[in-house]
């Protein structure tokens, strides 16, 4: 009895350990943020990547990599922009260059956009409250 209560624990000792130990991505969900002329935009990221949702320009997609404090992003005509990642928490994160920065809040919506996109009806959804939020930005 005692051998197998070993065995037994040794296999859940040795399956947990097999666990992929990737640190959480602090990145991951919907953010928003604000242009310098007070446009409306959000930013929808997943592991690698990364869609802007903008009020004026509507979507553009970018392929990312995080290399400890630094972002790197790759359009889809492979022009690189690498930012520094200033600042990151729960509701707020801060991207910078030599060009500009950027602050971005988490935005805090039960439907996810990468949730939302595997039904439509969720992601019409998803659609309608971000203009919703733009309306409310506007006021």
């Amino acid at each position: 009895m005692r051998t197998k209560l070993c065995s037994v624990l040794f296999i859940f000792l040795f399956l947990g350990s097999c666990k992929d130990n990737k640190p959480k991505n602090e990145l991951e969900g919907n953010w928003y943020g604000f242009d310098s002329d007070s446009s409306y935009y959000e930013l929808y990221i997943s592991d690698t990547l990364i869609i802007l949702n903008h009020e004026n320009m509507g979507f553009a997609e970018y392929i990312y990599k995080r290399d400890g404090n630094r972002v790197i992003t790759t359009t889809p005509l492979f022009f690189e922009r690498v930012w520094t990642l200033k600042d990151i928490n729960d509701t707020l994160f801060i991207l910078s260059d030599t060009l500009e920065t950027h602050h971005y809040h988490r935005l805090m919506e039960p439907i996810d956009f990468f949730g939302s996109i595997v039904d439509s009806l969720e992601y019409i959804s998803f659609k309608e409250k971000f203009s919703e939020r733009i309306k409310n930005h506007k006021k």
